[in-house]
């Protein structure tokens, strides 16, 4: 059986899906400006989240191995850049959850917009053939569709793709043998 869409009726791939790629990426162009703050924010924000554990390894290391060796004001000042740094790393990643509704609603309305100018344009008997419950659902649901996909789903590939390339990085800063061991063992 065919999969079903929240409408309940199938759900339809794009004819042409390069096609309707390129059209999506013609609304995103209009609000380059602000995916490329986005972009920028979400680089900011995981490269502070990954340095913490870095900062966190400098504090261990600042403990010492002896008693009575502890440096305090290094662990101190390690733990608070950690924290800050992670603070701010949270404050980036609310910034750019709210950046990208905003845009996601611009993108939204101007697509509604188009659609609207579209359905004045099309003759009275196209109304005739096609129930018009059907048409202003499928409008609704699908650019609903599209908006949630542009507010949340592209901001945490972006995000995901940026915390494992950063991740390896990190790793292959600290330890160049232990990643070897990891890419070795994890696949087995």
């Amino acid at each position: 059986m065919p999969p079903r869409g929240k409408m309940g009726g199938k759900l339809e791939k794009p004819k042409d899906t390069k096609r309707t790629l390129l059209r999506l990426a013609k609304y995103l162009g209009h609000q380059k400006y602000l995916l490329l703050i986005a972009l920028i924010l979400t680089l900011s924000a995981n490269t502070l989240s990954l340095i913490g554990p870095k900062l966190s390894g400098s504090a261990i290391d600042a403990i010492g191995t002896k008693a009575g060796q502890v440096n305090f004001n290094q662990v101190f000042y390690y733990c608070g850049l950690m924290i800050s740094f992670y603070l701010v790393s949270s404050v980036m990643s609310l910034v750019l959850s709210r950046l990208m509704i905003h845009i996601s609603q611009k993108i939204s309305y101007q697509m509604r917009k188009d659609l609207f100018d579209k359905l004045v344009e099309l003759p009275v008997g196209y109304f005739d053939t096609h129930a018009s419950g059907d048409i202003v659902s499928r409008m609704s649901y699908d650019i609903d569709t599209i908006n949630t996909s542009l507010s949340s789903d592209l901001l945490h590939i972006a995000t995901s793709v940026m915390t494992v390339s950063g991740s390896l990085i990190m790793m292959i800063s600290l330890s160049p043998a232990l990643v070897l061991v990891f890419a070795i063992t994890v696949p087995f």
